[in-house]
């Protein structure tokens, strides 16, 4: 499927461990930058920063599920409780194009679980990045060329006969 201009919320997904996230309603990216000062007073009365440690995280959201199924919320509070660290891609599914993702180490470091009374049962997960993300992002993915492959003779057809 080759997305045109804008990507719809609904062709990305979160996938654990290779696993997609079952019954994910939404997800966020977050990316951050900790702004250190190095102001000199001697060079005027502008705040100057320089970049220092960076730190990510992704959100997701989701409905529970009656039964378990791959990636979830009860395999997610297991691992938490354990302590695995985790793989996680945040990114279009496979067979979108232009592809999009954001990939790296990870541990959940916030687990909610939600019911209320009148509305669907729902979790909440945020997992904290460990070290650097990785990015891939092609924007081209499709190629277009309209000029027929080369041959050694031209195929002629006499449409007479």
């Amino acid at each position: 499927m080759v997305v045109a201009d804008r990507v719809k919320g609904m062709l990305l997904n979160v996938s654990i461990n290779g696993a997609p996230l079952q019954c994910e309603t939404s997800a966020d990216f977050s990316y951050s930058i900790e702004m250190l000062p190095a102001t000199n007073p001697n060079e005027g009365r502008w705040r100057n920063f320089i970049p220092g440690v960076q730190t990510w995280s992704v959100t997701v959201n989701g409905n529970l599920l009656l039964r378990s199924l791959g990636a979830d919320f009860k395999t997610l509070v297991e691992s938490a409780k354990s302590g695995e660290k985790l793989w996680l891609r945040f990114g279009t599914m496979q067979d979108v194009t232009p592809k999009y993702a954001i990939e790296g180490y990870v541990y959940p470091s916030s687990l909610a679980l939600s019911a209320p009374v009148t509305e669907l049962a729902s979790w909440s997960v945020t997992f904290q990045g460990l070290g650097e993300f990785k990015t891939d992002w092609s924007e081209f993915g499709m190629v277009l060329d309209n000029n027929p492959a080369p041959a050694a003779w031209p195929l002629i057809y006499d449409a007479n006969e």
